[in-house]
């Protein structure tokens, strides 16, 4: 297959499927998209992120025989050695040899990364990033918190996968609960699950409700939609606007302390919450970046909302599965 040939990428996300289909220059040709399903075992998972793939791939009246090379990327970190998926916490911690299942279910080689790894590789290469710098760290604010860190032009990836897990840093000694089993993760405090347990927190105390149909959060809810997040927030919600500001907050406090060990050129923030909020999160990210950062004056790191939106991760694992096939 020419290497110039369209590129599949699939995101796995928390609660959405995303895909793309890209050319040689990262350009999207035409995008998919369907709900994770529930509670499902890795082989409906992965057979649902296939099925994502073929309608993005519909639109330009291909198939999966037509696209050079495929990508996937998963809430997980990801051995670079087998491209088994190690701890996807998100999905209920399941582990699952990824690659394998891809084969069985439609006889292709499939490149496998970390969703925030790639979101990260995306952003360097063509979105905000664009390869004008030497380093780059990107945060990815949805369901979970990813993250990915770009050193000296090149992904770092680490053993077992594990390096640039920095929704796993750890932001408070013994704090709240993670999906990953630990306590206190700034995974715990900078993600929609998080804002929705807080949220819920708070309105049980105080007996109020958000400005929302029930439909879309109601007391039983464990997710919601960054739109209907923004919805609430754009109303004057109290509850809302505090608990996203002191999120951002967090997380521009978890950024400092990444910039410790990393010193970045540039810090990228994506993601479906991001995607929604725009800017409207960046002076309470800078208020917690800003009063944190040790020994570098706030000016020498940039600032960018990313450049890709919700298709960084897809994206990028297109763009590594082109890498492969040009190895």
């Amino acid at each position: 297959m020419n290497t110039d040939s369209p590129a599949l990428g699939i995101d796995l996300g928390g609660s959405k499927i995303y895909a793309v289909v890209t050319d040689a220059e990262q350009g999207v040709l035409s995008t998919a998209k369907q709900p994770t399903p529930p509670d499902a075992d890795p082989a409906t998972l992965i057979a649902r992120m296939l099925d994502t793939g073929r309608q993005a791939l519909a639109a330009l009246n291909l198939g999966l025989d037509d696209v050079g090379c495929i990508g996937a990327a998963f809430p997980s970190p990801v051995d670079a050695e087998t491209e088994h998926c190690t701890l996807a916490s998100n999905l209920g911690g399941q582990n699952f040899p990824a690659k394998e299942l891809f084969r069985e279910l439609c006889g292709r080689e499939v490149a496998i990364g970390n969703d925030g790894d790639l979101g990260a590789l995306a952003e360097f290469r063509s979105g905000a990033g664009h390869e004008r710098e030497n380093s780059l760290i990107a945060y990815f604010v949805g369901t979970g918190l990813g993250g990915g860190i770009i050193y000296r032009g090149e992904l770092m990836r680490g053993k077992l996968g594990m390096a640039g897990e920095l929704g796993h840093m750890t932001l408070r000694k013994g704090g709240r609960p993670c999906h990953c089993g630990r306590h206190g993760c700034a995974e715990a405090y900078c993600s929609k699950w998080a804002f929705v347990r807080s949220i819920l927190k708070i309105l049980r105390k105080t007996g109020g409700r958000l400005p929302l149909p029930e439909d879309k959060f109601n007391k039983n809810s464990t997710n919601i939609k960054s739109k209907y997040l923004l919805q609430a927030y754009q109303a004057g919600d109290p509850v809302v606007q505090s608990v996203v500001h002191k999120g951002f907050f967090d997380l521009g406090l978890a950024a400092a302390s990444a910039c410790a060990f990393a010193s970045p050129d540039r810090i990228v923030l994506g993601g479906g919450v991001v995607s929604a909020f725009g800017e409207l999160i960046l002076p309470s990210f800078r208020a917690g970046f800003e009063s944190n950062l040790l020994g570098l004056p706030p000016e020498a790191i940039a600032l960018s909302l990313s450049t890709h939106g919700d298709n960084a991760v897809a994206i990028g694992a297109a763009l590594l599965a082109r890498s492969r096939q040009r190895a």
